[in-house]
C-alpha cells in the first residue's frame, strides 16, 4: 500500500492515540497497531520481522540485568534495611526545622543507590516517613512532596533500571551512564533540601523541628549510624566492581541480589513467605516492562521501516532553530508525553527518533541519556498519570486525596525543570565521571 509519510505518521500516532485511550495497555496498543501497519503496509508475509526482533532483544545479555536489579529491590523492602536508615538519619536532622523531610530526602536517595526502580522508594518512605511527619504537624503537600520526588530519584541514580533499557537503544555503555547518573541525581538532592530547608525557615509551620523529649545524644545518634552501613555496603559493592571493572552491569546485579539476600538474613527477614512475594512481585514487574518494551519497539521498528524516522528526523532538522533549541524542543515533546505514557514507552517511541538527530548534531548521546532520564522524573509527578503519584496514593490514608498529590509535587516539578535545565546547560554534569572511567 502506497501512501505518503507524512499522512502515515499522523494515521500511525493518531491510531496509537485512541486506542491507548479507550484503556488498552500500552504494550499491546503499541504491539497492535504495529502489527496492523505492518500488515496493511506489506502484507502478512513480512509478520516474522517483529517476532525476529523481539526474538533478538529476548536474547540480549544487557537485559538479564532488569529481573535481577528489580529481585534485589524488591527483597530490601522487606529486609528492614529502610526503617533502620530512616530512623538513624532522622534522628540526625530532625532537630532542625525541616529535618524530617530533608531526613526522607537523604533516605530516598540513599535507597535510590540501592534498588534501582522509584516504586521502592516511593512505597518504603511513604509508609515510614509520611506518618512521622503528619504526626509531628508537618505541611501535607510538603510531606507528600518529599516522599514523592525523592523517591523518584531512583530512575536517576544507579542502578537505573532505565540506564540499562537506554544503554539497549542508543548503544551505549551501561557503566558509563551508571557514572554519568551521580552527580545530576545528587544535584536533584540537593536541591530538594534546599527547598525544603528555605521553606521551614519561613514557615516554621511547615516543618516543625522534633520536641526536645524525642532527641537522643550523640553517643546514641553513632549508634544509630550502624543502619547506614548495610545500604552503603551495598552500594559499593554493586557501583564499586562496575566502576573498577571488575564486572558487567548484569555480573553486578547478580552481585547485588546476592548481597540484598545476606542483608535479608542478617535482619532475620530471610523466610520463604517473603522469598516468595519479593520473587513474584518482581516477576511482575519484569513482564510489565518487558512487554512495553517489546510492544514499542514492535511499533516503532513498522514506524522507521515504512521511512518515519528520516521524516521526523526531516522535519526536525528543518526548524529554523539552533541544535540546542532542538534539544529543548526534545525535552518539551517528552515532558507533554510523560504526561500519559509510560517511560518505557517514551524511550521506546522517541530513542529511535531522537538519539540519531543527537548524534547527527554532534552531541554526546550518554550526555542526552543522563538528560533524558532527568526528563522522565518530571514524568513521574505531573498529572495526570505520573507513576510516581500512584505510587504514594496506594500507601497513604485515605484522607490524601489526588489534589493533595498535585499540590504537594508542584514545587519539586520546578526543581526538576531547574535541574534538567543546568544539565543541558552545562554537559560535564553528566559526563565528567564516565571521562575518568
Amino acid at each position: 500500500m502506497d501512501i505518503d509519510i507524512g499522512l502515515l505518521t499522523l494515521i500511525m500516532f493518531a491510531t496509537l492515540l485512541v486506542v491507548k485511550s479507550i484503556g488498552m495497555p500500552l504494550a499491546f496498543a503499541c504491539g497492535g497497531v504495529g502489527m496492523l501497519f505492518l500488515v496493511l503496509l506489506w502484507g502478512p508475509e513480512l509478520r516474522f520481522l517483529v517476532l525476529a526482533r523481539t526474538w533478538e532483544m529476548m536474547t540480549s545479555f544487557v537485559l538479564v540485568a532488569v529481573p535481577m536489579f528489580i529481585f534485589m529491590a524488591k527483597i530490601l523492602e522487606f529486609s528492614g534495611i529502610a526503617d533502620d536508615l530512616f530512623e538513624a538519619i532522622h534522628h540526625w536532622w530532625g532537630g532542625v526545622r525541616g529535618g524530617l523531610a530533608i531526613s526522607t530526602v537523604i533516605a530516598t536517595t540513599i535507597i535510590a543507590a540501592t534498588v534501582g526502580i522509584i516504586g521502592a522508594g516511593i512505597v518504603m518512605m511513604g509508609l515510614i516517613a509520611y506518618p512521622a511527619m503528619m504526626k509531628r504537624g508537618y505541611n501535607k503537600g510538603l510531606a507528600l512532596g518529599s516522599v514523592c520526588a525523592g523517591g523518584c530519584l531512583g530512575i536517576l541514580i544507579p542502578p537505573s533500571v532505565l540506564f540499562i533499557l537506554y544503554s539497549l537503544v542508543a548503544g551505549v555503555s551501561i557503566g558509563r551512564l551508571f557514572a554519568g547518573g551521580i552527580l545530576p541525581g545528587l544535584l536533584l538532592s540537593v536541591l530538594f533540601i534546599a527547598f525544603i530547608a528555605i521553606r521551614c525557615y519561613f514557615q516554621r509551620k511547615a516543618g516543625p523541628a522534633i520536641s526536645q523529649e524525642e532527641r537522643v545524644s550523640v553517643k546514641e545518634r553513632l549508634v544509630l549510624l550502624k543502619g547506614v552501613i548495610a545500604p552503603f555496603a551495598l552500594i559499593l559493592l554493586v557501583l564499586g566492581v562496575i566502576f573498577a571493572g571488575i564486572a558487567t552491569p548484569t555480573e553486578a546485579a547478580g552481585v547485588g541480589c546476592l548481597g540484598a539476600l545476606v542483608c535479608a538474613a542478617i535482619r532475620r527477614r530471610l523466610n520463604w513467605a517473603n522469598l516468595k512475594t519479593a520473587s513474584f512481585g518482581a516477576l511482575g514487574v519484569t513482564c510489565m516492562l518487558m512487554w512495553v518494551f517489546f510492544g514499542s519497539y514492535t511499533f516503532i521498528g513498522v514506524f522507521t521501516l515504512a521511512g518515519g524516522a528520516a521524516f521526523v528526523e526531516g522535519i526536525l532538522l528543518g526548524l529554523p532553530v539552533s541544535p540546542m533549541g532542538l534539544i529543548v524542543l526534545m525535552q518539551f515533546i517528552m515532558i507533554i508525553l510523560g504526561m500519559f505514557i509510560d517511560w518505557v514507552g517514551i524511550l521506546m517511541i522517541c530513542g529511535p527518533l531522537f538519539i540519531p538527530i543527537i548524534e547527527g548534531l554532534g552531541f554526546c548521546p550518554l550526555w542526552f541519556g543522563v538528560v533524558y532520564n532527568l526528563n522522565m522524573q518530571i514524568a513521574f509527578l505531573t498529572p495526570p498519570f505520573g507513576m510516581g503519584l500512584f505510587y504514594l496514593k496506594g500507601v497513604t490514608p485515605p484522607d490524601v486525596t489526588m489534589m493533595d498529590l498535585y499540590r504537594g509535587v508542584w514545587p519539586f516539578i520546578i526543581l526538576q525543570g531547574i535541574g534538567l535545565a543546568l544539565v543541558i546547560a552545562f554537559p560535564w554534569l553528566a559526563v565528567w565521571l564516565p571521562g575518568l572511567m
